[in-house]
């Protein structure tokens, strides 16, 4: 790769990682500043951007500061390898992320796994923090593996944990939520439709922002899984362009999911708002609605008596 091409990859890389830094400290922020914020879904999505603030602090040692200095050697050089400047780490927090996708998806059936998503990341990395080393040579982190079919064997395992189950079990459960929301009739009675149309407004809504996310994630993924599958496999190798191309896009996934939340969640925006003093008082969700949300995120049945007194008022203001 050119050393212009290298430059510019370099630039839209930190760019990427200053974005996805910001972005993903503002939902944390947000999620745990507002109280009404506070439901088993967001944790999720805190815990998710956790990871990518984790992928993107770690893989910069690797791809942007490798270009400013020099990598120390001997045991000095080992030691920043394995914690630091060999993304060993970064790929921790990727693999978190994997996971906590996967959990958001199967949150409606009531499992929550978010200290278990970073115990699982650390069993498939492990393997990596054993290998990875300084090369003198070329003054870099690198992978000496043992033996040649172990980097083949780790990197199909990798590919099959990492996108092809967790692709699976979010196409399955997604396709099943999709079509129950957008596609199946179910008819209203006077007394419910109502707070059915509501419920089922809420529910498209949380689905809409978790599905593009995750549609996302498959994209830029599946590029990089097969990329990096194809070299360990293929006699001739990818140049660095690819390299750089794919590594890129896992850390635009990371950098595009509070964005998303931002164009699809309207609570999440209105507190952003806030925050930034972008409105004085910002219209909050009808009663009815926010009632209801708070019962879907957290799995509970909504109480008819609460949301047929809170029916009276429209509307309510959000505190400023």
């Amino acid at each position: 790769m050119s050393d212009s091409a290298d430059i510019s990859t370099t630039v839209v890389l930190a760019f990427l990682i200053v974005v996805g830094i910001i972005g993903n400290s503002l939902v944390c922020v947000v999620m745990m500043k507002y109280r009404d914020m506070r439901v088993p879904i967001n944790y999720l999505l805190v815990n998710l951007a956790a990871a990518d603030i984790m992928f993107a602090t770690f893989i910069t040692p690797q791809y942007v500061l490798s270009h400013a200095f020099s990598h120390p050697s001997g045991m000095t050089g080992t030691l920043l390898c394995k914690l630091l400047t060999g993304g060993n780490f970064a790929w921790v927090g990727a693999a978190s992320s994997v996971f906590t996708l996967v959990n958001i998806a199967i949150e409606r059936y009531g499992v929550f796994l978010i200290p278990g998503s970073w115990v699982f990341s650390l069993i498939v990395n492990f393997p990596v923090f054993l290998v990875v080393d300084i090369d003198d040579k070329i003054g870099a982190c690198v992978r000496i593996w043992p033996k040649k079919w172990m980097p083949q064997a780790y990197n199909v395992a990798w590919f099959v944990v990492m996108a092809i189950i967790p692709l699976t079990v979010m196409v399955v459960l997604y396709s099943r939520v999709v079509y129950r929301l957008w596609f199946k009739y179910t008819p209203d009675d006077s007394e419910h439709g109502n707070r059915h149309k509501g419920l089922q407004k809420v529910r498209k809504r949380a689905t809409l922002s978790v599905l593009v996310v995750s549609i996302i994630f498959a994209i830029c993924w599946i590029t990089d899984s097969i990329v990096y599958i194809v070299s360990h496999f293929s006699a001739e190798s990818f140049g660095p362009a690819v390299y750089s191309v794919s590594n890129t896009m896992i850390m635009f996934n990371s950098a595009v999911n509070p964005f998303v939340y931002g164009l699809v969640n309207r609570r999440f925006r209105d507190k952003i708002k806030i925050m930034f003093g972008g409105a004085s008082c910002v219209k909050a969700e009808s009663s009815e609605e926010t009632e209801t949300e708070g019962m879907e995120m957290s799995g509970s049945v909504v109480n008819n008596s609460k949301v047929e007194e809170r029916q009276r008022n429209s509307f309510k203001s959000s505190a400023c």
